[in-house]
């Protein structure tokens, strides 16, 4: 038998084992996969991906014994691929940069929230922050992740800086984003730490800051120069986020305004 798949606009086809009928065991597995391998390749089909569910999971030793590869997985499912031409396999490739975002939180007086995690590779003062859930945007994530680890409710406003670099993972990158934000409201700034991830949190005035020795830890130095040189700039200008719609998807565009 021939197994069924969705053919894509680059010479692709996937494959969703738990939607073919009739195939029920590795055996019967393989000998569906081998015919239809052939039946591919004679068709010019470039790249094959099969999406496993955790049902059909008896799929998986069939198809590395075909020469497939893990591509990724996700919950419920692992995704094997296969470069059928003699060619340079041009699949691309599982997403490999995380998105974090830190958020400078300055009230009306001028001072900056800070925080210390329960454990990591760095102990010291820091701005809270941390790493995207799926579908928030940069100021959703600050929002999200200062709220959670001080229980301040905080807007952000600007992107004020960014970082590019590796990660512990193989080959995987990180950027992480530092947002300038402000008190959603000033009449509730009394903070209130995360108790599984925060040791302690606090308000402290730009003279604390500047004197506190940061060590190797997080740069803050480096972060407060450029929020001096952002708010000497004045009103309007810096990096501000603005809805963007584009047939059917909505984007987030960040503008530098000079």
């Amino acid at each position: 038998m021939l197994l069924d798949g969705k053919l894509d606009l680059f010479g692709g086809i996937t494959v969703k084992p738990c939607e073919v009928a009739g195939v029920s065991d590795a055996h019967a597995a393989a000998e569906a996969l081998e015919t239809s391998l052939k039946d591919w390749e004679e068709k010019g089909v470039q790249g094959v991906w099969f999406e496993v569910e955790n049902s059909a999971s008896f799929w998986i030793p069939v198809l590395i014994s075909a020469g497939f590869d893990f591509h990724h997985a996700q919950p419920g499912y692992a995704m094997l691929t296969k470069w059928l031409p003699k060619t340079k396999n041009t699949l691309p490739r599982y997403a490999f940069t995380t998105i974090g975002v830190g958020g400078l939180v300055v009230s009306s007086d001028g001072r900056i929230l800070l925080m210390k995690e329960k454990r990591g590779h760095y102990l010291g003062w820091k701005l809270p922050g941390g790493a995207s859930d799926p579908n928030e945007s940069i100021y959703e994530t600050a929002e999200r992740e200062v709220l959670e680890e001080t229980g301040i409710r905080a807007k952000a406003t600007h992107v004020l800086t960014f970082t590019h670099g590796r990660r512990g993972w193989k080959d995987n990158m990180d950027i992480y984003f530092i947002c300038v934000m402000k008190p959603a409201d000033e009449s509730e700034m009394e903070p209130k730490p995360c108790p599984r991830e925060t040791a302690e949190c606090r308000w402290m005035d730009r003279e604390e800051v500047d004197r506190s020795n940061w060590g190797c830890g997080f740069p803050i130095q480096k972060v407060m120069q450029r929020y001096d040189v952002l708010k000497a700039a004045g009103d309007g200008k810096g990096c501000r986020a603005m809805g963007v719609e584009f047939g059917r998807r909505s984007y987030q565009v960040y503008e530098v305004d000079i």
